[in-house]
């Protein structure tokens, strides 16, 4: 009897667990997608919960993400459907669509997923230009703006040049060591270090070259750590709030490296409000125009606000420029 009780609460909790799946994962996406496909957007058929995710896993397994979209793109064209995993997703590569999309005029219209902010929270935390919305992202983005004056832009330019001589000569002195042998360079890994140490020093100044274990917490760290969401979100993991919390599956590699980054920036800021580190560029670096900029009102970022969208910028840029070279 207490058998049966134990196997019939079971299977009520397997059936419940099916219902609710299927009304919170299945139907909406599968309604979406049929939405879609009823205004003649072609694209991947719909698998229930999985989705196109084996196949991406192959593609990012062999570390040909981009051409998981380019093989997507010439069979359907440049407005497709694809799943990642229970979500279903609309990519546009169509010129006119994405100007409507990027336009200050229809940004009503347009709102980043909620998942969004849960995969990178993490490592920049919530009140930044890539996962704020309405206000605060206007807001944020008219603060911000300044650093991107072709002045600015213009006076990091050293920056760049030095820390490209330094690459460029480790890898001179790597190839010298012994000429007897050839050596094998990953450049795609070589550039995006390089990109890396490019941006963190334009944003942190000498604080990034001075304090101990700095680079190594920034670029090899901060890799690490961007390396295990990747491999989270893979399966899935990050998208599911309740589950995502769970310690397993990278989860100490992502919770332990993005403490010592938010450690060391904290660092970094206190120093330089203090006057102890200072801008390695011919001007102003991306710190001291966080650290000075003020809204309409005359209302300066907090030092978390300032952290974030450091942060923000060094993963933002770094990857993207580093594939990029690596593409070229």
């Amino acid at each position: 009897m207490l058998f049966q009780i134990v196997f019939y609460i079971f299977v009520t909790i397997i059936l419940l667990a099916i219902v609710i799946i299927y009304v919170k994962l299945i139907r909406p996406e599968k309604y979406l997608y049929d939405v879609l496909r009823a205004q003649g957007i072609n694209g991947e058929p719909f698998v229930p919960l999985f989705g196109q995710l084996p196949e991406i896993r192959r593609y990012q397994q062999a570390n040909t993400i981009l051409a998981f979209h380019e093989d997507l793109a010439r069979k359907h064209g440049n407005i497709y459907l694809f799943s990642f995993g229970p979500l279903t997703r609309l990519v546009i590569t169509e010129p006119d669509l994405l100007a409507d999309i990027f336009s200050r005029t229809n940004v009503q219209n347009y709102i980043k997923p909620p998942f969004f902010s849960t995969i990178f929270t993490p490592i920049i935390g919530k009140q930044n230009l890539l996962v704020s919305e309405g206000h605060e992202h206007e807001r944020a983005r008219h603060m911000i703006n300044p650093a991107f004056y072709h002045t600015n832009l213009k006076s990091m330019v050293s920056i760049i040049t030095n820390q490209t001589t330094n690459t460029i000569q480790k890898l001179l002195q790597r190839s010298t060591l012994d000429q007897s042998e050839q050596i094998s360079i990953d450049l795609q890994y070589q550039f995006n270090a390089l990109t890396l140490s490019i941006i963190a020093s334009s944003a942190f100044g000498s604080g990034f070259e001075t304090i101990a274990n700095a680079q190594e917490i920034i670029t090899q760290t901060f890799s690490e750590v961007l390396e295990a969401i990747i491999y989270r979100s893979m399966l899935m993991i990050n998208q599911i709030p309740f589950i995502s919390k769970f310690p397993f599956l990278k989860k100490n590699i992502v919770d332990n490296g993005a403490r010592m980054i938010s450690e060391l920036v904290d660092k970094i800021i206190t120093d330089r409000r203090q006057g102890d580190t200072t801008s390695l560029s011919n001007g102003p670096d991306l710190l001291d125009l966080l650290l000075s900029t003020v809204d309409n009102e005359g209302k300066s970022f907090t030092d978390q606000e300032i952290k974030e969208h450091a942060l923000t910028f060094v993963l933002a840029g770094s990857e993207t420029t580093g594939n990029l070279m690596t593409w070229m």
